[in-house]
């Protein structure tokens, strides 16, 4: 029964798809998910530019850590993410990449400065991912760069983590375009510690071809490669501990 009824609300959507924008518009209802820092530093602010250029979307924005596989269909139409969905039928298209480095507050830097000029760094607390963001390859990465025997604090959200560093918890990672601009944050070893992941857009497969899903699609991927410098960490060299 849940497969018909899948079938079905698939076979609407397509049909409805058919109907919009027939009059050369673009309009309708467009769903997007994506993780807090792509929303935040990428999709909120250029979100203005997409609205001027179309009217008559109607755009709704889902902020969710979780695998896009784990959302259903009728939630979402269009995701940017950072894991690549493993299973279901999505049409999926790597656009860029966001870069992750180590960070610190400056008080912890100052009370535990860091001696090493290689890696692994030793003798620091570590501030790691808890469930729904453990998915990501971050707490292998963070166990690569800085050598203990357990994590000090773990934290499943990343305004906690970046709470968790600015306190003065430990060292941790996050993700460059959201904290080379912090001044309550200062960048470890960026030579030796940058960690790289794919921006995945995703598609529902029985929306593709529509009209507004096109657009948007295009519209993120313009946006992510217009900002890829900022994702990839290369627009801040401050406040960074050579």
């Amino acid at each position: 029964m849940v497969e018909k009824a899948t079938a079905i609300e698939t076979a609407m959507r397509e049909l409805e798809g058919s109907f919009c924008g027939q009059d050369g518009r673009v309009s309708g209802a467009v769903r997007i998910i994506t993780v807090d820092t792509l929303a935040h530093h990428l999709l909120m602010p250029n979100l203005p530019a997409l609205q001027e250029a179309y009217p008559d979307l109607s755009l709704g924005v889902s902020v969710n850590a979780t695998s896009f596989a784990q959302i259903p269909q009728r939630e979402t139409d269009i995701g940017l993410r950072l894991c690549r969905p493993e299973q279901g039928n999505y049409v999926v298209r790597r656009i860029g990449t966001i870069a992750f480095g180590l960070y610190a507050s400056k008080a912890y830097l100052e009370s535990h400065p860091i001696r090493e000029d290689h890696l692994p760094i030793t003798g620091h607390r570590l501030i790691s991912w808890g469930d729904p963001l453990s998915f990501l390859v971050l707490p292998k990465t963070l166990r690569s760069w800085v050598e203990s025997g357990a994590a000090n604090f773990t934290v499943d959200t990343m305004q906690a983590q970046v709470l968790a560093m600015k306190a003065g918890n430990g060292l941790g990672v996050l993700p460059c375009i959201l904290a080379d601009t912090d001044e309550g944050l200062v960048r470890v070893k960026p030579d030796l510690c940058r960690q790289e992941e794919a921006i995945w857009l995703v598609v529902h497969e029985g929306v593709r071809d529509t009209k507004r899903i096109r657009v948007v699609g295009d519209f993120l991927e313009t946006i992510v490669k217009q900002g890829q410098r900022a994702l990839s960490g290369r627009d801040s060299e401050q406040l960074q501990v050579k």
